[in-house]
């Protein structure tokens, strides 16, 4: 094998390799995307559910979670 077949084939290599980095770069990117949208999702329902534990729906908060309504 002569040297210039040496250097094409690592060439070849290489352009493979960095065609491979950029698609996990892009899958990468993907994924932090997605788990930037989970993050605030979860939060929500963290708010939510301390709302709930806290005596009522999000935005109720006058009432207790044990007082009955003032229709009954």
């Amino acid at each position: 094998m002569s040297d210039a077949d040496s250097i094409t084939e690592l060439q070849t290599k290489l352009t493979h390799l960095e065609h491979h980095i950029a698609e996990q770069d892009a899958e990468f990117y993907q994924l932090a995307k997605r788990l930037d949208v989970l993050s605030q999702l979860v939060q929500a329902q963290k708010t939510q559910l301390s709302a709930l534990s806290s005596g009522g729906v999000a935005g109720a908060g006058d009432m207790p979670a044990n007082e009955k309504p003032p229709h009954y």
